[in-house]
């Protein structure tokens, strides 16, 4: 017969050896008590439901909340001055059906103001202890610190909202791109079909005039700025040969490089382009492209001197509002 004492033999009767043996050091060793009391939980209270006024609260409860324990009363008002009012009304739902029924945890995590003001979030537990006539009697409880974790999950939830925003505006964005390359297409397409463009893709006034105000309209949509090239010649005056030779050569060296570019020429020796949200980057790689180009062009009415000249506007009310004609745009745009 085994020795009733031996492991085995606890183990048979449905109780670990460790499991009593703990119990016993509870029981009787205040260290054990302090051990959970001060590095396992961030708080512990015992609350009498038959005189509901008195709750004893470890000291630790209060430190969390920046609080001396020594100036606190073990009463119930002392923490629910700083308990949110909306969370203290979720824990007391909780505990009405904890104490109607048992297996209904007591478990909620709820807020608390520290002292110096700033919120403590805290994950309250709790356990109720029935007399032998089933009536609850007290109410045994801990603290657990939740607020790290509580900031990161705000933090994240943040940057969640930030993404989403950022993503519906991506969309927006987007939406507004395709509209602007569809009414430029139909633009470019009507430019063709009523030879407003010549054989160098140079728009005629009305056509680039309604381009100009397509692109005014939608920067102001999109909250973008427009962005002009000029270049200018010297030495051609009135030459038709070179004239046409330097368009040609814009067209296929520089023009090429701006996704639906249309060009206008005011004079022999002024063109202009219109362009949405170009950066100074963008500027200076067409620049260098077109430098490159003009040294290895066969000319053959010689090379001319191009100068180059951006500028980056705002779009205003006045774009949007005033009848846009060549002259307004050469003064606004390109002065």
């Amino acid at each position: 017969m085994k020795d009733s004492s031996h492991p085995d033999a606890m183990l048979e009767q449905g109780q670990h050896y460790l499991e009593k043996e703990l119990l016993n050091l509870l029981q009787r060793d205040k260290l054990m008590f302090e051990f959970f009391q001060d590095d396992v939980v961030d708080g512990l209270w015992y609350w009498d439901l038959t005189d509901p006024e008195n709750e004893w609260m470890s000291p630790k409860f209060w430190r969390l909340f920046g609080y001396d324990p020594e100036f606190k009363e073990h009463k119930i008002t002392e923490w629910q001055d700083i308990i949110f009012p909306e969370d203290l009304a979720v824990a007391k739902r909780n505990l009405e059906l904890h104490l109607k029924n048992p297996k209904h945890p007591y478990d909620q995590v709820v807020r608390y103001w520290h002292k110096n003001g700033t919120i403590v979030w805290v994950r309250c537990r709790g356990i109720a202890i029935y007399s032998n006539e089933g009536e609850p009697l007290r109410l045994l409880g801990c603290h657990l610190d939740m607020t790290r974790v509580m900031e990161r999950q705000q933090e994240l939830l943040g940057l969640q909202i930030k993404y989403e925003h950022l993503q519906r505006r991506l969309d927006e964005v987007h939406s507004e791109l395709s509209q602007v390359k569809l009414l430029n297409d139909s633009l470019l397409r009507r430019s063709e079909s009523e030879r407003i463009r010549d054989e160098y893709g140079f728009a005629g006034s009305q056509f680039f005039i309604e381009h100009v105000r397509l692109l005014a309209q939608s920067a102001d949509r999109l909250g973008c700025k427009l962005t002009t090239l000029r270049f200018s010649f010297n030495g051609i005056n009135g030459d038709i040969t070179q004239s046409d030779e330097l368009k040609n050569f814009l067209n296929k060296s520089v023009f090429a490089l701006i996704p639906g570019c249309v060009p206008f020429q005011f004079s022999n020796e002024l063109i202009g382009v219109v362009m949405l949200d170009y950066s100074e980057n963008d500027v200076r790689k067409i620049e260098l492209e077109m430098r490159s180009a003009v040294q290895t062009h066969s000319w053959l009415a010689g090379k001319p001197v191009i100068g180059l000249q951006y500028r980056v506007l705002p779009v205003n009310s006045e774009m949007l509002d005033k009848y846009l004609d060549l002259s307004y745009i050469l003064e606004m745009f390109f002065k």
